[in-house]
């Protein structure tokens, strides 16, 4: 991939409060010409203002429903998944629940819309790191950044490589992604092996959670050293670290007490949450308008704001939740024959409530899975127990690989809608195999090309490094 010679900027600094307590903050983009790396980077404040506009970038890049920013993909790739029905309306978010138009195909609107916007990250966030270290001004904010820009590209490539390739079980020895470690590179690179790709991943996290040790944040969205720890959580479990998994998922979640029944039910829309670890706001002057998460759900919660309405659960997936349970909010909607979730509810009427991206239910179910592939199963059902109980779910007290399922199945329980299943399935080698009440009655096998995206064919393009046979399959099993 080529990089244009451009840094995302913020001109005002990134969540500044106005004296109503409301978050304002800016993008603008341009080449780093118009201000240039010398004086952009002269000062501290000036890297900081750079920061801010990645993190700006991340989160408002667009207001397109289906490839605007993480949380788009983050709904959308759980839709592809077995749990999740989209009604159809309009055609919108049908490319993932329909697997229409072939979506992970090459010449598809995803694969390069999920490729360009992780790269643009990454190289954004490597010119930050080319150039803050000469930055003028107090070291421990100079450190604060370096730890945010590495935690941030090890947490995009981690993205990138399991959505271009296998998981890492299976595939550490074949090609991931082109890597680059330096801003605004000029010449593509080829496709650089899955282990290597990790391998800078878990380099990149483990600096950043020893540079964000003394970082105390403003604001949520930003990533200190806990959410750093979580991601590294995540990358460890992918790739079957178990006991790297477990240690630091358990540090992760120190200090991010699980919700109780009442805030569970509350509508997953307000980011002081306790158990919300990482997250972004949405305000009158910082929302995401049609791109909101919250317009999805047909919950019938927008009192006289238009929704798309078309967002439910499948009735298969609905009974798995026992009556008492706190997280049994489903309820049938008479007029579209399908039953939907009050999990997520904005938060006053009209587009706005905060957007959760990691909270620490999801550490204390990858510390159970991990201590139970170690064959710890009642140090893992203590873990699990913490959640279950306050969930007011029946304890597991399953062992073995009958206990991993009970794990596997407390996430898509906990989590939906939140990111993981797609990635799930993935690294677990489980298939979709949908039933119940699902309009698209779509069957993908375990370890199917489908799972994975081909390049984009403007990389081919744009990238002398690579030929017609560094391509994915886009159909077929893959055997290892």
């Amino acid at each position: 991939m080529k990089f244009k010679k451009i840094l995302i900027y913020s001109l005002t600094a990134l969540l500044a409060f106005s004296s109503t307590g409301c978050e304002k903050d800016f993008l603008e983009t341009g080449p780093s010409t118009a201000i240039s790396d010398e004086l952009l980077f002269k000062t501290v404040s000036g890297a900081q203002n750079a920061m801010n506009g990645v993190y700006n970038y991340m989160r408002l890049r667009s207001q397109d429903i289906e490839f605007g920013t993480i949380m788009q993909f983050n709904n959308g790739f759980d839709i592809m998944g077995q749990d999740l029905i989209v009604r159809n309306s309009m055609g919108q978010m049908q490319v993932y629940y329909a697997h229409n138009t072939n979506p992970t195909r090459a010449d598809g609107a995803m694969s390069f819309q999920v490729w360009t916007y992780f790269y643009t990250i990454i190289n954004n966030v490597n010119i930050i790191l080319d150039n803050i270290d000469r930055s003028e001004g107090n070291a421990a904010q100079k450190s604060a950044i370096k730890g945010q820009a590495m935690a941030i590209r090890g947490w995009a490539y981690f993205y990138l490589v399991r959505f271009y390739q296998q998981s890492y079980n299976v595939a550490k020895d074949m090609p991931g992604v082109p890597y680059y470690d330096k801003g605004a590179t000029t010449e593509g690179k080829p496709r650089e092996k899955v282990s290597v790709i990790y391998a800078n991943v878990v380099n990149d996290l483990k600096g950043a959670i020893d540079l964000l040790g003394p970082y105390s944040r403003a604001y949520k969205s930003q990533i200190n050293q806990p959410v750093a720890q979580g991601i590294l959580a995540e990358v460890y479990l992918t790739m079957e670290d178990w006991a790297n998994a477990e240690a630091m998922a358990k540090a992760a979640k120190t200090n991010f007490p699980l919700m109780s029944g009442t805030e569970f039910q509350a509508g997953f829309n307000d980011w002081a949450n306790a158990e919300w670890m990482w997250g972004v706001h949405q305000s009158s002057t910082q929302n995401f308008g049609n791109g909101s998460p919250f317009t999805l759900w047909a919950n019938q919660t927008r009192g006289t704001r238009w929704t798309f309405d078309f967002l439910y659960v499948n009735d298969k997936f609905k009974d798995l939740f026992e009556k008492d349970d706190v997280r049994n909010q489903f309820w049938f909607r008479t007029d579209h024959g399908h039953w939907t979730s009050n999990k997520f509810r904005e938060a006053q009427d009209d587009f706005y409530g905060d957007v959760v991206l990691m909270r620490s239910a999801e550490m204390y179910l990858i510390e159970a899975e991990s201590l139970a592939r170690q064959g710890k199963d009642v140090e893992a059902k203590d873990v699990l127990w913490m959640l279950q109980d306050i969930r007011k779910a029946t304890r597991s007290v399953t062992t073995g690989n009958a206990l991993i399922e009970d794990i596997l199945l407390e996430r898509r329980k906990e989590l939906y809608s939140e990111g993981v299943a797609w990635f799930d399935l993935i690294r677990t080698g489980k298939p979709v195999k949908r039933s119940g009440d699902h309009p698209a009655m779509v069957e993908i096998p375990a370890r199917s090309w489908r799972f994975i995206l081909q390049l984009p064919v403007n990389e081919f393009n744009s990238n002398n490094s690579l030929v017609s046979s560094d391509q994915n399959p886009y159909d077929g099993v893959y055997q290892p």
